[in-house]
């Protein structure tokens, strides 16, 4: 008999760690993810439409606001993994990325055109760093605010030279990698957890143990993001 498949909410700052993930669970349990990607403001939203989800996974912030109105649990809300706002180049490292603010504010000034998601949370996220450093007018007219996804795609064509982005969504990726990582300091971090809906199946509930089982830490960590508490 085949198994039911697991109607999933990603975000896009998710993508890769899942391209990589999805399969491994899978193949693991034989379920099936039926994947909708999304920004993470756009979750709540999409789940107030009434559409079929059982496993959501985005900002806790987001996560308080469907839970608040009815549609997921109070107990099903769990921590994922926290992503650092990291800046992305295309070619392999030639250096350790930087991750002193001073030295990450030189490499933002030393870009020419920089790609940053416009809605979601990395694109806020960067012009309250970029306020934070001092750089916010010098580099106004340099932004191109993009589509979920856009930054990397705008990189990976040679259209921006610097990519704004989670770490989730440079570590996996090849032919890329992160020239300068925001440290804990800066509290420029992209938090994901996750929520289940009233009528997840057993799959979905196995899906978010899976998920959130220590096992998956090494490779969480190895595709940009570690753990954070409640």
């Amino acid at each position: 008999m085949p198994q039911p498949e697991i109607e999933f909410i990603l975000p896009v700052a998710l993508r890769e760690v899942m391209d990589v993930l999805g399969p491994a669970f899978e193949a693991e349990t034989g379920h099936r993810l039926r994947i909708t990607h999304m920004l993470n403001p756009e979750v709540p939203g999409h789940v107030a439409t009434g559409a079929a989800w059982d496993i959501a996974i985005t900002n806790p912030v987001y996560v308080a606001q469907i839970i608040a109105a009815g549609h997921s649990p109070a107990g099903s809300h769990r921590p994922l993994g926290r992503a650092p706002l990291s800046f992305a180049a295309r070619g392999p490292a030639s250096a350790p990325a930087v991750t002193d603010p001073a030295r990450i504010a030189a490499v933002i000034l030393g870009a020419r055109r920089i790609g940053l998601t416009d809605q979601g949370t990395s694109g806020a996220q960067f012009r309250a760093l970029a306020r934070v450093l001092g750089v916010a007018e010098q580099v106004a007219d340099r932004l191109c605010g993009l589509e979920g996804g856009g930054p990397m795609r705008a990189l990976k064509a040679g259209e921006v030279d610097l990519a704004v982005l989670p770490l989730t969504n440079i570590a996996p990726v090849p032919g890329v990698h992160a020239v300068a990582i925001c440290p804990e300091a800066l509290e420029v971090h992209v938090d994901l957890s996750l929520c289940l809906s009233h009528e997840a199946s057993e799959a979905a509930q196995g899906l978010a143990a899976w998920l959130t089982d220590p096992a998956r830490d090494g490779a969480l960590a190895t595709l940009g993001a570690r753990r954070f508490g409640p």
